[in-house]
């Protein structure tokens, strides 16, 4: 038996088509996407404002080998 042999039309067949997505969905999904990126990014930009302060409560703590 061949590589190449043609076996398309049979896995074509059997293949389930992709639905297509909304525009209402992909705008709902990106707006989610930039929601997450703006919540994560002031999450860092606040530790890498605090990162003294929080080492030193962890230091205090016992737990800065964690860190």
């Amino acid at each position: 038996m061949s590589l190449l042999a043609n076996h398309a039309p049979r896995y074509v067949r059997l293949m389930k088509q992709a639905l297509p997505i909304s525009l209402s969905a992909t705008a709902w999904i990106a707006l989610g996407l930039m929601v997450f990126a703006a919540a994560s990014g002031l999450a860092f930009a606040s530790w890498l404002d605090k990162d003294a302060g929080i080492f030193m409560s962890l230091v205090e703590a016992g737990m800065s080998w964690c860190f």
